[in-house]
């Protein structure tokens, strides 16, 4: 019975990606690849389904409303960030808050995206700060509920045009290209 146990056990763990090392239990590389195709799913989805969840046609959309549906969103990516030990990158080219202006290698890969619109991630290594990270990228589209704050220049809510001042990111569409989640994984 023992035995048959410890065989099931083995079977689950190499089915998952999951190696077991004489330390007591490492997370394969393979295995943290797909954390972080499914760390970007889940902000992705998140994102989409609270401003869903909390923008309705004609509602006003206030502070309060901006904090449940992105203010969350930017405490689950610290969460994910801090427990799986990744960096995750949200960035455009049409900015709101400066901390999301794509770099130059960045807009690049958002060119890369925008060009060919069936492609939905990419996946390489990159070199930041003298470390190697496996680099998952997805892109983000502006979905209905995102025109609240993305549409029209002028129909921006109100706090968003003063506490943003050098904002670009607006006169969006339903379908366009938004920006990029990019989630860093370590190598080394």
């Amino acid at each position: 019975m023992k035995r048959r146990l410890v065989l099931s056990l083995i079977s689950v763990f190499a089915f998952s990606g999951i190696s077991i090392a004489a330390e007591g239990g490492d997370i394969t590389l393979e295995h943290k690849k797909d954390n972080a195709a499914a760390n970007a799913a889940e902000i992705i989805e998140m994102r989409s389904s609270l401003a869903k969840e909390f923008i309705k046609p004609d509602t006003e959309i206030t502070e309060d409303t901006f904090k449940k549906v992105c203010g969350a969103v930017k405490k689950r990516v610290m969460e994910i960030t801090e427990k799986e030990n990744v960096k995750i990158r949200h960035a455009t080219l049409k900015n709101r808050n400066a901390a999301n202006a794509a770099t130059p290698e960045e807009a690049e890969l958002i060119k890369k995206f925008s060009a060919d619109n069936n492609m939905t991630e990419l996946r390489d290594t990159v070199r930041k700060d003298g470390k190697e990270f496996f680099r998952y990228t997805r892109p983000i589209y502006v979905e209905e509920a995102c025109l609240a704050c993305h549409g029209s220049k002028d129909a921006r809510p109100k706090f968003i045009v003063e506490k943003y001042p050098e904002d670009k990111a607006y006169d969006y569409k339903a379908g366009d290209l938004r920006g990029i989640i990019s989630v860093l994984v370590p190598l080394n």
